[in-house]
């Protein structure tokens, strides 16, 4: 009768155990709210290297997560998280103190490759029952994050093996050169080799760790669809000059239609050259063709551009680097501080073809709804135009969106004043300049966000990768003030001077 009171006592302590557990140990389906996708992780229960996906199992133990390769071994891992825990504690990386007997030996560095000698400073850390040595402090800490990656890196054959050095160099002051191995006489940072580059011409080889160090990051060039926000002062029109021509046009048609058959050729040639000067003075007061047929068929002048009427016309600027994004039918909206808050659509009726040679800018013609016609003759408005951008024709994509249209981040630029030029990863370490045509600069939309960039129109293919960030330091690698400023008459170095004038100086 006393054996069913101990079997009690070890079904509750063992309960207790399971309940402790899942009181520090978080489901799945809780601690999958923050997986790290595409990240490698090593597996605690069967050491298996593998990358975390959205299916990956994850278990929140004490506040920090661990993934597992699959399901099961995270059902393993709850029967005992102590036991698996300091199974990878004894294989974690830990910094130790150098051995006296590797003082003053030659080590090569994991990190960045490099060649030293070991002193009692050296940075050094034990994994996996062997000692790895550092060539300063830094590469010891990114070791220690992840000890695979270095290893791998370490047992790969070298990829300048068998190349010759072509001459040693600073990697910050890439014009310093030298014949034999040294220090930089700028900042006394020990040389780095330059090998023979089994490229093609004009392109610039770059090791994967110095791409690393440089923080190269490439994007592939894609299609989007580009907009700008462009923001202008308008007025309402009060434009009795127009409602005059307006008049004096219905009235030379109507003199045309009252000539009658038996009149003479001078008379009605004389009648039909009123009426087209009207119609070119139409035109140079900013009608458009259209507009002026409108005006044909109705008979009607316009005289809401002297009086408040239902539907009212807005006269705004916009500045000529502007020009290409506005087009005839585009939707705008327009505020005034004398309604706060309230906004009034309409769209652009025609675009004047006449530059204002003064103030660099063309005058559209806005028509908009004036219910209760509160907008006055005179009154001034904000004008804004969310334009989207239309390539050109001979640049229309065929198939698919032909509003979209191939771009690239702002960054990847290197703009001379004469020439664009970006950086092209082609793979293998290999970089190419390349010349490129850009549109007007504009942002298209990214996962809520606006990025800057610029249209492609030539030069460039979709999904082409286009360095981002590094640019500027590939450039200075490749010297285009020297060898390759014979092919790009130099990126950010030599410009083209223009022809002066004899006798003409600065």
């Amino acid at each position: 009768m006393m054996v069913k009171p101990k079997i009690f006592i070890g079904l509750l302590v063992l309960l207790i155990a399971i309940v402790s557990v899942f009181s520090y140990a978080k489901s799945n389906e809780e601690a999958k709210t923050e997986l790290a996708i595409g990240k490698e992780a090593i597996c605690p229960v069967r050491g298996d290297k593998f990358t975390i996906t959205e299916s990956t199992p994850v278990i929140e133990y004490n506040g920090k997560k661990y993934y597992f390769c699959c399901p099961g071994c995270d059902t393993e891992f709850m029967t005992n998280p102590e036991k698996y825990i300091e199974q990878i504690q004894a294989n974690k990386p830990e910094k130790t103190k150098v051995d006296e007997g590797d003082i003053d030996k030659e080590a090569i560095c994991p990190v960045l490759g490099d060649k030293f000698t070991i002193t009692e400073s050296s940075p050094v850390v034990e994994y996996e029952g062997k000692k790895y040595y550092f060539c300063c402090p830094g590469c010891d800490t990114k070791f220690m994050k992840n000890p695979e990656k270095y290893i791998n890196q370490e047992k790969d054959e070298p990829q300048n093996k068998g190349k010759e050095i072509l001459y040693w160099t600073c990697s910050m002051h890439p014009e310093v050169k030298a014949d034999e191995e040294g220090s930089c006489p700028i900042c006394n940072m020990k040389l780095i080799p330059v090998y023979e580059k089994e490229t093609d011409e004009g392109s610039l080889y770059l090791n994967d760790r110095a791409i690393e160090l440089a923080g190269i990051r490439m994007v592939p060039a894609t299609k989007h669809h580009l907009y700008i926000i462009i923001r202008t002062v308008g007025k309402v029109a009060y434009d009795p000059e127009l409602v005059v021509a307006q008049e004096e046009y219905l009235n030379a048609l109507e003199m045309v239609m009252k000539i009658t058959k038996g009149s003479s050729p001078v008379s009605v040639k004389r009648a039909e050259s009123v009426v087209e000067k009207s119609k070119y003075k139409l035109r140079l007061l900013g009608m458009d063709e259209s507009e002026v047929e409108k005006l044909t068929k109705t008979r009607q002048v316009e005289t809401s551009l002297i009086i408040p009427e239902n539907e009212s016309w807005i006269y705004a600027n916009v500045y000529e680097s502007d020009i290409s994004w506005i087009k005839k039918g585009q939707e705008i909206v327009v505020t005034t501080i004398a309604y706060p808050g309230e906004e009034f659509q309409g769209k652009i009726r025609s675009i004047n073809p006449v530059l204002d040679a003064k103030t660099r800018s063309v005058r559209l013609r806005i028509q908009l709804s004036n219910a209760n016609r509160k907008l006055k003759p005179g009154m001034y408005v904000d004008v804004k135009i969310e334009a989207r951008y239309s390539a050109p024709k001979a640049m229309e994509h065929k198939g698919g969106d032909a509003q979209k249209i191939l771009a690239i981040h702002k960054e990847s630029v290197l703009d001379t004043g004469t020439r664009k030029v970006v950086w092209v990863y082609l793979g293998d370490g290999r970089f190419q300049p390349r010349e490129v045509k850009l549109g007007p600069g504009g942002v298209f939309y990214h996962e809520d966000r606006s990025l800057r960039c610029y249209p492609v129109l030539n030069g460039l293919k979709e999904n082409e990768l286009v360095v981002t960030n590094g640019n500027f330091l590939i450039d200075s690698e490749s010297q285009l003030t020297g060898m390759a400023a014979i092919e790009y008459g130099g990126a950010l170095g030599v410009e083209e001077k223009p022809d002066m004038p004899v006798g003409h100086q600065h």
